[in-house]
């Protein structure tokens, strides 16, 4: 199940990649392409592993990694493209063998990933990268013959890439590429032990256009509203949703539990891109029952006691169909409240139409991850006036 959670994840990031342009030029026509705008890059780098356990010091090692990609510098096709001022969307490998520790082995990771700009078009300019996929460890947790990798206890994992990148223009189409980037492998604690591996690194590398650019487009595209968007009505969403997980903890107390999620966010469209509001949330996790039952000696009647209910703060960015959602909130109840009872939730959606998406979503406590669901929702638009 672990594994085909990490490739919904993918497929889902996947789909903005790869989706077709939707959007239609002034004329009522499809916007005809006139150059791909594909490019190759590759680049590496060096960095060293946070040892934020005290379990993880003798990971602790600087080593190099690399990374090559193919990407695409959008100019307007879809109207997401025009609101995000050109980002830069791509698929990337990278790999690093994660120094000399005979414990962790090398690593793989395969993501797609979104390069939004932060400055104004010029042959020097900031972007902002973020990318998630699948990541794979040759080495993990076992209790025999690699008891000493507290780090990660699973093969298939999470990969996640954050960097501030710089880009400057060497010559027509080839440009020089340097950042600063954290790279992140975590499997959401679906296999135990799962403190994670977060590796800062600076990159330098080159990236070269294969074809004659296609020059940006500000065709109108904006005015062109979406259904249920700043049309003259005032509209509010009400959002459904649930979700499956699972859980191993045979590392640590033994055993494979379930996790079962409902949700509703209310949320108001505040600009083009988000919209903002509040959440409300009710879950059972298997692993808060045994917990409870082994620190206090007594076996529960009812599976009541340990569900938790909780409150949130809700806030959704949309790009094309896909969308990312953050919730932070505390717990109403529930028997056991992990660490103080503050949670955080991050989710990405993938729209079918207006209605109806599927998600996955992390939950964590102080940013330690607890668990992962994959889930479905319905979406309601409702017209106030």
């Amino acid at each position: 199940m672990a594994g085909n959670i990490m490739q919904m994840a993918f497929l889902i990031c996947l789909l903005l990649l790869l989706r077709p342009s939707d959007a239609l030029s002034q004329s009522g026509r499809r916007h005809v392409n006139t150059g791909s705008n594909i490019m190759v890059e590759a680049k590496a780098g060096y960095g060293f592993l946070i040892p934020h356990r005290l379990e993880m010091e003798i990971f602790n090692s600087h080593f190099s990694s690399f990374e090559i990609s193919i990407s695409k510098q959008t100019f307007g096709g879809s109207r997401w493209e025009y609101m995000y001022a050109y980002p830069i969307i791509g698929l990337a490998y990278w790999y690093s063998n994660l120094g000399t520790s005979p414990y962790l082995g090398d690593a793989h990771a395969i993501y797609p990933y979104i390069n939004f700009p932060i400055t104004p078009p010029k042959s020097v300019r900031l972007y902002f990268r973020a990318g998630i996929g699948l990541g794979y460890l040759t080495k993990r947790f076992d209790r025999l013959d690699n008891y000493k990798n507290t780090a990660i206890g699973s093969h298939l994992n999470a990969a996640v890439s954050a960097s501030l990148e710089l880009r400057a223009r060497i010559v027509n189409r080839l440009y020089f590429t340097g950042s600063i980037a954290l790279t992140h492998f975590s499997n959401g604690s679906m296999k135990t032990p799962n403190y994670g591996i977060n590796i800062p690194s600076i990159y330098a590398g080159v990236a070269y256009k294969l074809s004659k650019e296609n020059a940006y487009t500000s065709s109108k595209l904006l005015p062109e509203l979406y259904p249920y968007e700043f049309d003259g009505k005032k509209w509010f969403q009400v959002q459904f949703g649930a979700g499956l997980g699972y859980k191993n903890t045979d590392a640590e107390a033994g055993g494979s539990y379930m996790v079962y999620a409902m949700y509703a966010n209310v949320l108001k469209q505040v600009s083009f891109k988000s919209r903002l509001g509040f959440g409300l949330d009710v879950s059972y996790d298997g692993t808060d029952r045994m917990i409870v039952e082994t620190s206090s000696g007594e076996e529960l009647d009812s599976f009541i006691p340990i569900v938790k209910t909780g409150g949130n703060l809700a806030w959704e960015l949309m790009i094309s169909r896909v969308s990312f959602v953050l919730n932070i909130g505390g717990y109403f109840s529930g028997r056991y409240k992990t660490e103080g009872g503050i949670y955080e939730k991050f989710a990405i959606r993938y729209y079918f139409n207006q209605s109806i998406y599927t998600s996955i979503t992390l939950k964590a406590h102080y940013a330690r991850a607890d668990y992962i669901t994959l889930g479905l929702g319905y979406n309601l638009n409702i017209k106030y006036y």
